[in-house]
């Protein structure tokens, strides 16, 4: 019998510790915001993109209408217009993924940034500053990135920027807006053809 209610004991502890312990990860789970019937925990907070105004427009005007006038360069060539008041860094990425920007030029494939500029750069306070990555034709995907790591003085507002890529068969070109202290990975994305693909 002492065997028997020995027995009945530790079944009821057993089933007791269960219990309790299933309560406490309930509530630690409830407490975790985890499983309940609002849905997942909300993600990080994103701010919504800068507005285009008349100024912002046509700033990024401009700067498309002075990349127009560059003469073009050879091979594939990203250009990166941008105005006095903001410090942007221009991202090229090829198409064995190794991205070519201020830290990481040349690369493996040929990819250069000929033309870096920074807040002092210029001797001119007014004058528009071109960023330039430069590669051999070689065909596949690229992928433009551009970042607002600083501003020149103190302003901290949205400026305006502009994008023009010059390839051997074609010209794109992008505007934008862009967000001091954000970087936009990819603004704009396109594909160079290989000889045998343009000749049919």
């Amino acid at each position: 019998m002492i065997r028997s209610v020995a027995g009945m004991g530790s079944v009821f502890g057993s089933v007791f510790g269960s219990v309790f312990g299933s309560v406490l990860g309930l509530g630690t789970v409830l407490a975790m915001g985890v499983g309940c019937d609002d849905g997942p925990p909300a993600g990080p907070i994103v701010n919504p993109p800068a507005p285009w105004t008349h100024e912002r427009s046509a700033a990024a005007d401009t700067l498309i209408g002075q990349l127009r006038q560059l003469p073009p360069a050879g091979g594939v060539t990203v250009r990166l217009a941008f105005g006095p008041e903001s410090d942007l860094d221009l991202y090229v990425t090829g198409p064995f993924e190794e991205t070519v920007y201020y830290a990481n030029t040349p690369s493996r494939i040929g990819g250069e940034l000929v033309a870096d500029q920074r807040c002092t750069a210029s001797a001119l306070p007014q004058a528009t500053r071109i960023e330039e990555v430069r590669f051999p034709t070689v065909p596949g995907r690229y992928r433009v990135g551009v970042d607002y790591p600083r501003a020149c003085g103190e302003g901290r507002d949205p400026a305006a920027f502009a994008v023009r890529v010059d390839t051997p068969a074609d010209q794109l070109e992008h505007r934008g807006i862009a967000v001091r202290q954000v970087f936009e990975p990819i603004v704009l994305e396109f594909d160079v053809a290989s000889p045998e693909e343009d000749n049919r």
